[in-house]
C-alpha cells in the first residue's frame, strides 16, 4: 500500500514539474490587426536558406530600434558568423566574413543577395510579429516575394524561411551593438 501512494504522489510531484516548467512560446502572426511596436527588442529566430538545391539553417539574432536601427546577425554551424546587417538612418552595411565581402549604402532599401532590394522597416517587422504585404522598396524595382504565413514562421517563395523563437521586448545591450566594422582587406561588392 505505501509503494502505491509512493507512486501517486511521484506521479503527481512529475505533473507539477512538468507543468511548471518553462514552454516554448509560440508566436502567431495575428490576422488583420497591427502588433503595436516595443521600444526595442532582441529576437531569436531560424532561417533557413534554399538556393540551388542546398539548404542552410542559421540562427539569426535582430536587435531592434524599430525605425531607427537594426542590426541582425546571422550565424551557421558552431556559431560561425555567416553574415552582419546593420542599418542606421545614416546608411547600411552587410559583411560576409566568410567571403570577406561586404556591401553598403544609404537609404531604407537594402540590397540582399539573391533576393534584390527588400525595405527594411518591413523585413524587421516580420521578426516583431507583425504582417506585411510584400517586402518592396519604395520607389524601386524589387522581387516579386511572395510571403506565407504559419504560426511563428514566414516562408518568403521561394527559398527563406523565418522561424520566430523569441522575441524580447526588454533586452538590454551594450552601445557596440550599433558599430559594424570591416576590415581593410574585405572586397567591397556593389549591389546590382
Amino acid at each position: 500500500m505505501a509503494s502505491g501512494k509512493w507512486l501517486v504522489a511521484s506521479g503527481v510531484a512529475t505533473l507539477l514539474l512538468i507543468s511548471c516548467a518553462k514552454k516554448p512560446q509560440v508566436y502567431t502572426f495575428p490576422d488583420g490587426a497591427k502588433v503595436v511596436l516595443p521600444d526595442s527588442a532582441r529576437v531569436k529566430a531560424m532561417v533557413s536558406v534554399s538556393q540551388n538545391d542546398v539548404k542552410e539553417k542559421l540562427s539569426a539574432v535582430l536587435f531592434a530600434v524599430p525605425n531607427q536601427r537594426y542590426r541582425l546577425e546571422l550565424s551557421g554551424t558552431f556559431g560561425i558568423g555567416a553574415a552582419s546587417l546593420l542599418w542606421k538612418s545614416d546608411g547600411w552595411k552587410l559583411v560576409f566574413p566568410q567571403e570577406e565581402r561586404y556591401m553598403e549604402g544609404t537609404g531604407d532599401c537594402v540590397f540582399l543577395p539573391t533576393y534584390g532590394g527588400v525595405d527594411i522597416h518591413k523585413f524587421s517587422l516580420l521578426f516583431l510579429g507583425n504582417r506585411v504585404n510584400d517586402l518592396a522598396c519604395e520607389n524601386s524595382i524589387s522581387p516579386d516575394l511572395t510571403l506565407e504565413y504559419r504560426e511563428n514562421s514566414i516562408l518568403i517563395h521561394p527559398m527563406l524561411l523565418i522561424e520566430i523563437r523569441n522575441i524580447d521586448k526588454k533586452s538590454k545591450w551594450g552601445s557596440g551593438v550599433w558599430n559594424l566594422n570591416v576590415p581593410d582587406k574585405y572586397v567591397r561588392v556593389i549591389p546590382q
